[in-house]
Order: C-alpha cells, then sequence, then structure tokens
C-alpha cells in the first residue's frame, strides 16, 4: 500500500480479520442489527448472512476515505491561507510555502446502511459514527495559484474509532500513522473550496 493511497481502513486495521470480527460481534449486539436479524431468524442461513456481509461491504465502503485527503479538508478551512487568494499580493506563479508549527486534526462522518430484501428495507437504517484524531508536529504547505499543491509534514500521530448506537465497535489507540515525507495534490486543492472525498466529511484543524 503505497502511503499517500493509505485509507480509513488501513487506519483501523479493518483488512484485519480477527479486529473485524470483533467489530462485527459488537455490531450484532446494537438494537438495529438485533431488529434486522430477528426479522430474518426464519430465512435461509444465506440471508441471514446477508445482513453481516452488507454491513461489512457498507463499512469498507465509508472507510474509503485517504488520510491526506484528511489532512487536505483540514488545511483547507485555516483562515490565514484565505489571505494567498489576493493576486494582487501573490501573483499566480508565486509559490508560497506556508508554515505550520504543532497542530491537532479532527474529522468526522456519519454513513448509514439500510439493508434490503428484494427492494425492500429490512430493519431499521443502521447509523455509524466515525471519528478520527490526528496529531501534526509540523507541516509545510507548498501554495500556488490560490492552491494547496502539496505538502511536507513531520510527525503524525492519529487515533480514532467507529461507533455505532453509542457502542465501540472498531478503536485505534493513539500511535505513529505512516505518511509519504512529501504529498502531493496534483493539480492543487482551490482553497477555501470543498473537496471531492466521495464522503461526506468534516475535517477542522486546531
Amino acid at each position: 500500500m503505497i502511503a499517500q493511497a493509505a485509507s480509513l481502513v488501513q487506519f483501523f486495521d479493518f483488512d484485519n480479520t480477527a479486529v473485524r470480527k470483533d467489530g462485527l460481534s459488537a455490531l450484532g449486539g446494537t438494537h438495529a442489527m438485533r431488529s434486522v436479524q430477528a426479522l430474518l431468524t426464519a430465512a435461509p442461513i444465506l440471508l441471514q448472512n446477508h445482513a453481516s456481509q452488507s454491513a461489512t461491504e457498507a463499512l469498507a465502503a465509508a472507510l474509503d476515505v485517504r488520510v491526506v485527503d484528511i489532512l487536505a479538508a483540514a488545511w483547507n478551512t485555516r483562515r490565514e491561507l484565505r489571505q494567498y487568494l489576493d493576486r494582487s499580493k501573490y501573483p499566480g506563479d508565486q509559490i508560497i510555502d506556508h508554515t505550520l508549527a504543532k497542530h491537532d486534526i479532527r474529522s468526522s462522518h456519519h454513513p448509514r446502511l439500510q439493508i434490503m430484501l428484494d427492494q425492500s428495507p429490512i430493519g431499521p437504517e443502521i447509523e455509524f459514527e466515525v471519528t478520527v484524531g490526528l496529531t501534526l508536529e509540523s507541516a509545510i504547505l507548498r501554495i500556488r495559484d490560490g492552491r494547496i499543491m502539496g505538502a511536507r509534514t513531520g510527525r503524525v500521530f492519529g487515533t480514532g474509532t467507529i461507533k455505532c448506537e453509542g457502542a465501540i465497535l472498531f478503536s485505534r489507540p493513539t500511535k505513529a500513522v505512516t505518511l509519504p515525507l512529501t504529498i502531493s495534490f496534483g493539480a492543487g486543492i482551490p482553497i477555501g473550496q470543498p473537496i471531492a472525498t466521495g464522503t461526506p466529511l468534516k475535517a477542522d484543524a486546531a
């Protein structure tokens, strides 16, 4: 896995069979999942397994968010970066290296799952709460033409949880996050504009 492409799947070790099994077992104890299972009690075992498979696939899709995109979404909210939108002071061809001291980033999103059978909903909608906390010792943002083109970071540490109905399904203790020394954002991220990650994401930097 290339470090820049690493997503929350790796962050929460969701690829680990034992970790995933424990998380899904905790999900099975929630009211929403018990309701689904009760409705499928008389159904063939294949359909009963469908509920667990749907939950696994939904969580995998919800975690398909790159860690570097969380960083970018949070950095893009910083007010001091908006000064670089003034082309009279910062021409489009000027390169700026904006330094950030130690700072924290908090991200959260709330994916939902509705299990379906023959195009009809089975049980209540299941909502997950995914929260991520990152601490960066430092970062240097490369800015040009009102866009964040890339970044260099110091050491990064991360922690996080995935919950359902208040129950913790997955938990990551605070530990180092592997990122490339230099992060590239391709054509650049327009400062102050929402970032398209494919997942509704709230990220803030402090």
